[in-house]
Parts: C-alpha cells; sequence; structure tokens
C-alpha cells in the first residue's frame, strides 16, 4: 500500500499501512498520541479542513485515522466521495468534535466514528475509542487534549480526572498549550516528535525544552495582548487585528475583549491568502456564519459555535468583517 506525501515541496511515495490525519493544536496532537500509543506502526501527517481533501486524494490507500479534522462545507461532498472510495478496501475511522455541515449526519458517514457528549474533544474521543490497547494512565494525555481545547467539563473527562490530582495535570497540560503556541504553526517536525513524546506517557514538565518554551511564551503573552489591545478596530459588533505575531486564536480573544464587541477577528496575511480565527460570546452559530460568509468571498471556514476559523483571499478582509458584521444584524 502507498501513500502520497508532501514533504517541503517533493512528492515522496512510501508503503504505508496506517496513516494519522490530525489537526496541529493541543487536542490534535494528544489525539494523535493517544492513537499512535496504540497502533505503533502508524504514520502521523499534520493537517486542517482546508487541506483534508486534498491529503486524502494523495492517499492510494490504507488504514486511516482522522483527527480533530472539521469537514468544510464547501468540500464535503467530494469528501465524502473519498471516504467512500478509501473505505471500500481498508478501515476509515473519523473522530472529530466540530458540529457538521449542514445536510450531513455522522451516523451516515461511510467511515467509523464515535459520536461522544456534547462538549467531547477528539482528545477523549480517541481515548474511548483505543482504551482497550492502552495503559491506563495515557488517560492523562486525553486530559491534557481536554483542557487544551475547552472541553475539560464533559462527564468522560471529570471520570477521568478523578484518577488523578487535577492540579498536576492543569500544569502539564499548561506547559504543553503554552509550548504549542511559542512553535510555528507549520512546524510540523517538532509536533510528530511531541506526539511522539507523549505517545510514550512523559510529562511535558519532564522535558526542559518544552518548558523552557512556555516560559518564554508565557512572557511573551504580557507582551502581545498590549499590542493587541493598542491595535485593535471596530465595526460595529466585530472587532479585528490584523498580521500580529502572536497565536491568531489569542488575538481574536483580546481583540473582542478589548474591543468590547460580540466577535473578534485576528487575521495573518501571507501570499494571496488570508488566515482567520474568529472568536464570540453569547453565540450558537458562529461556525454557520463563518462558513457563509467564508465561502461567499470565495474561500472557507468552520469551527464551533463560539470559535471558528477561516482562510479567504487576500484583499477581502474588510468585506469578512463588514458580512460577519451584518450576518450578526
Amino acid at each position: 500500500m502507498r501513500h502520497l506525501f508532501i514533504l517541503r515541496g517533493f512528492k515522496v511515495r512510501w508503503r504505508m499501512g496506517q496513516i494519522i490525519l490530525a489537526h496541529g493544536d493541543c487536542d490534535g496532537v494528544c489525539a494523535a498520541s493517544i492513537v499512535l500509543a496504540a497502533r505503533r506502526d502508524a504514520k502521523v501527517v499534520f493537517t486542517n479542513p482546508a487541506g483534508l481533501l486534498s491529503e486524502l486524494k494523495s492517499i492510494e490507500a490504507g488504514s486511516i485515522i482522522i483527527l480533530d479534522v472539521a469537514l468544510t462545507s464547501k468540500h464535503k461532498n467530494e469528501i465524502i466521495s473519498e471516504f467512500k472510495r478509501l473505505s471500500l478496501k481498508n478501515e476509515v475511522i473519523y473522530l472529530d468534535h466540530h458540529p457538521l455541515p449542514q445536510g450531513l449526519n455522522v451516523n451516515k458517514l461511510p467511515v467509523r466514528t464515535l459520536k461522544g457528549v456534547r462538549g467531547a474533544c477528539a482528545s477523549e474521543l480517541a481515548y474511548t475509542c483505543f482504551k482497550n490497547d492502552l495503559e491506563p494512565e495515557m488517560s492523562r494525555v486525553a486530559i491534557y487534549g481536554a483542557i487544551g481545547d475547552y472541553s475539560d467539563n464533559t462527564p468522560g473527562v471529570r471520570r477521568l480526572l478523578e484518577k488523578w490530582d487535577k492540579r498536576e495535570l492543569y500544569l502539564e497540560a499548561g506547559i504543553l498549550v503554552a509550548a504549542l503556541e511559542g512553535v510555528r504553526r507549520m512546524d510540523f517536525d517538532f509536533k510528530r516528535s511531541l506526539v511522539n513524546y507523549l505517545s510514550e506517557n512523559k510529562l511535558p514538565s519532564a522535558d526542559r525544552n518544552l518548558v523552557e518554551m512556555a516560559l518564554r511564551e508565557a512572557e511573551r503573552d504580557e507582551e502581545m495582548r498590549r499590542v493587541v489591545k493598542s491595535l485593535v478596530k471596530t465595526h460595529g459588533n466585530v472587532s479585528y487585528v490584523v498580521n500580529v505575531e502572536w497565536s491568531l486564536g489569542k488575538a481574536a480573544t483580546y481583540a473582542r475583549a478589548y474591543g468590547e464587541t460580540i466577535i473578534g477577528v485576528a487575521a495573518d496575511e501571507h501570499g494571496e491568502k488570508i488566515d482567520l480565527s474568529i472568536r464570540s460570546i453569547g453565540l450558537r452559530n458562529l461556525h454557520r456564519i463563518t462558513s457563509s460568509v467564508a465561502e461567499a468571498l470565495g474561500g472557507l471556514g468552520g469551527g464551533h459555535a463560539n470559535a471558528a476559523g477561516a482562510m479567504i483571499p487576500r484583499g477581502k478582509l474588510l468585506d469578512f468583517v463588514e458580512m460577519l458584521n451584518e450576518k450578526l444584524a
């Protein structure tokens, strides 16, 4: 079985039995670590909602486990076709907690899925799915992922926390989250090494490099928070900042807070595209609003009820902000 993998601009073919496609945030990294602990021969590839379709198309055959990668409304039909193609010969497992695009039902996806309780993150789903193949102490990696994704208040995670001193685990999760925020989003070599490390059930605090990275990021957070405060602009009920060299999610959160609006947007311009992170309070459908606006501008988007992401063409940021504000009205 062969897989077409894109590495630094080169196309490399190799024989592969099991492939983990994971998002690169804390939840995705922890979920991938849990699966790797259970499936030691698997290869880890990081992707995102915008890149999932191309990754699926590049795979000729192999068992695939997809973790924490939302399905975009724009590509949903093509992705379902790829699911069907790949599941004809091998198992395809899809573990995700983002709301599905309208018209899709998790029970009708042509793949193996695990429907968790409301709010269960990918790490919790991965642990539940593979726990019979894991050491029980790997539950703390699931807890790290849940904390990192603000999903630590589900019944399942609360039960797992009963077996630990949660103060210790929140410290470990904080180190992990800060270290991941301190590296470039596309630093997949670092993230793969972190997946391997966590899959061996090693503590983040036991790696001096991770601790130092987390401390540097904590110091930087104080500085960048003030930068966002000085740069934020508002349009109606939407606040936004552009090209702040910081975590897009954090920048969007503080843009909303300092702009005193319902929605905060952080934009990062690169090439002909703009990456966006969007955060809100009091909404139940930010993912649908974001997807609708982004697609109207020739991009794509999605996410959660109060946290979403998008990619749009360069030059369309102000249109995006204005259309978001109109949707709120």
